[in-house]
């Protein structure tokens, strides 16, 4: 048997036993402390910096690390094999940090008003209560208690038939005797039937709750919904804890398919989560998990399928399916979501691959789908999806963006939580940045808002070309490392809450730069073979968190969204968790969203001839074609700053 050994984390104080060998990452991730380790623990994010204070560890040789970090201490937790006891130190830049961009909190604000009101829609929740007062039975009137109970119920309904489980028949007799006949019956949709999933004594309909999910790759946000009103309760949120096993689908999908078990690790990290913010919600609310009768949940594809450890395998391999983009609805017990025990859980459905069911839940909450004129919506996350109709079309798509916006892959990276620098500006060349954190707290990162920031004012002030390359003699700011690569100091280490000085490299504005261009070369390539330009859409719509966030300025100068009329952008907030929340409400919308993702065409980009010409035109600040940026064009040339070099 191995050599077993404690590793301490500091500053939460838990420990965990592993055998020798193991890395620090497994013996974080066995006691749930959270490390940052963006890449899943392959060794090339550098994000997983601990600092070994006590014991013994054998590292592999990284360029993540500097000799002055070795000598500190410093180790990657991917890295960093364990030979004895160890205590370990997870600084604040390798920790989760506090939630920030959350799940849409002003939507509470539309408690006092219900979403039949802001839908005009008929109050149909997919699960429903009905209190029923029956008249026993005697010689004169001996029908089975089951078909007593359906009849009192289809007075009430317009359902004719419906099915029961062993569980709730077997339960029955006693219920209905012991509540003298006065029960409430609670039913759920099943598409093709209505099931009656549970019988309780006396009037039990006002305890008729249910929850909607958004599973991000990146952070899961809940909304409480009365399902006897249509309003919200209460909101949560949370970052999705499989952030551990890799920032985006595809490390995610790969580590899967190691085994049984790995898949199941992945499902119940996400499960967990969930079940984190139901719990925050219903106690918030005074209410108790039986009271949660229904979940809807969107998210993309792999989510989905993440979510109910179906195998994702192959929607990372050509030619790029799933195993069930309209998985029928589950008991969420079997899940191991704690709701009602009877409560069922609705994934909304998905359209290919790499279009999912928020997108499909997004056409449905900005009802783009029921517009004259085309419109367009855009997913800007850990991939960029894009969304081009109106009632007579739906065209998608997905775009390689990787998790860049989501402060992945760069030198100073992270979500966006306490610390993050969220927001940059520059007056001139020479003048040290001005930026804003979230929570105001010391800056130990930047977000993805802040790196669009801070691209698009280095290019404004001259520190930037248009092709994204740093001038190296402009500033003092603008530097070398030790492997020659320019970098520009943001915040230096002693105004820092972290340990080292905030920068932006090369490397992380060619990251950024490619992740910008697939977004916008994803969108143009489908306008073209729709015969259209921006000009013909009649609103572009953002979606998402992040979106809620963004200087649009920003945005338009360095590419990211095209120059057209500012009136002409709008953004949708968390449509991924609006549409979820509509197809609990509405059955009608339930089976729409599923005729949405049903006709919706998809747009494989990978085999478009043409979109690799459009992908390298839009890898320049904004763009190859300046001409495509009116308005950054005119104001770059009245700063005097170089145009189209």
């Amino acid at each position: 048997m191995a050599e077993q050994y404690t590793v301490t984390f500091q500053p939460d104080g838990v420990s965990a036993e592993v055998e020798a060998g193991a890395t620090i990452l497994d013996a974080a991730n066995k006691c749930g402390v959270f490390v940052n380790s963006l890449c899943g623990g392959d060794g090339v994010c550098g994000k997983c910096r601990v600092i070994v204070l006590e014991g013994q560890v054998r590292s592999a040789t990284t360029e993540a690390l500097t000799l002055e970090d070795i000598q500190g201490g410093y180790a990657l937790a991917c890295r960093g094999r364990v030979e004895s006891d160890l205590v370990v130190e997870v600084p604040e830049e390798s920790r989760l940090g506090k939630d920030a961009i959350t799940a849409d909190h002003e939507e509470v604000g539309f408690s006092e008003t219900s979403l039949v009101e802001r839908y005009e829609l008929e109050l149909c929740p997919l699960v429903s209560k009905h209190y029923l007062e029956l008249q026993p039975p005697s010689l004169d009137s001996n029908t089975a208690d089951l078909e007593r109970l359906e009849h009192a119920l289809s007075k009430q309904t317009a359902t004719r038939e419906y099915q029961m489980g062993l569980k709730v028949i077997q339960r029955l007799p006693a219920t209905l005797r012991q509540a003298d006949w006065k029960v409430t019956a609670t039913t759920a949709y099943r598409v093709s039937l209505t099931e009656i999933i549970d019988v309780q004594a006396g009037d039990t309909t006002g305890q008729c709750l249910g929850v909607a999910v958004d599973i991000g790759t990146t952070t899961i946000a809940a909304h409480l919904m009365d399902l006897t009103t249509s309003k919200t309760q209460g909101a949560a949120s949370k970052y999705n804890s499989q952030i551990r096993y890799g920032s985006d689908v595809i490390r995610r999908i790969m580590y899967a398919g190691q085994s049984h078990k790995a898949l199941r690790d992945l499902q119940d990290t996400v499960v967990t989560d969930i079940n984190d913010l139901v719990r925050q919600l219903v106690h918030q609310a005074g209410a108790s998990h039986e009271d949660v009768l229904v979940m809807t949940a969107a998210g993309n594809t792999t989510m989905m399928h993440l979510l109910a450890a179906i195998p994702p395998d192959w929607i990372r391999r050509e030619p790029y399916v799933g195993v069930a983009y309209t998985p029928p609805p589950a008991r969420a017990a079997e899940l191991g979501i704690r709701i009602s025990p009877r409560g069922l859980m609705y994934e909304l459905p998905s359209v290919a691959a790499f279009v999912g069911a928020d997108i499909s839940a997004g056409v449905l909450a900005t009802r783009m789908h029921q517009s004259d004129e085309p419109r367009m919506l855009i997913d800007i996350g850990t991939n960029g999806e894009v969304v081009i109709g109106n009632r007579d079309f739906l065209v998608c798509a997905s775009t390689s963006a990787g998790p860049a916006f989501e402060g992945a892959e760069s030198e100073a990276g992270m979500r966006a939580s306490g610390g993050a620098i969220d927001h940059v500006t520059l007056s001139d060349a020479g003048a040290a940045p001005s930026y804003t954190t979230v929570d105001s707290a010391p800056p130990i990162g930047i977000c993805g808002t802040g790196y669009i920031d801070l691209l698009a004012e280095l290019l404004s002030v001259g520190l930037m070309d248009k092709m994204g390359r740093l001038r190296v003699d402009a500033c003092d700011r603008i530097r070398t490392d030790e492997r020659g690569v320019a970098e520009y100091v943001v915040a230096s280490a002693n105004g820092a809450g972290g340990s080292r000085d905030i920068v932006v490299t090369q490397e992380d504005i060619a990251n950024l730069l490619r992740a910008k261009g697939a977004v916008y070369a994803g969108a143009r390539v489908m306008l073209n073979g729709l015969g259209m330009t921006f000009g013909d859409l009649a609103e572009i719509m953002v979606a998402g968190a992040f979106g809620n966030y963004l200087n649009i300025d920003s945005a338009i100068t360095i590419g990211l969204l095209p120059d057209v009329p500012l009136e002409k952008l709008r953004f949708v907030g968390n449509t991924s968790l609006l549409g979820a929340k509509l197809a609990a409400v509405s059955r009608q919308k339930y089976v729409e969203v599923e005729k949405i993702a049903g006709s919706m065409t998809y747009f494989e980009l990978s085999t478009d001839p043409t979109f690799m010409d459009q992908f390298s035109s839009a890898c320049f600040f904004p763009h190859t074609d300046i001409e495509e940026f009116p308005r950054v064009m005119a104001r770059m040339q009245n700063s005097g700053k170089e145009v189209g070099r």
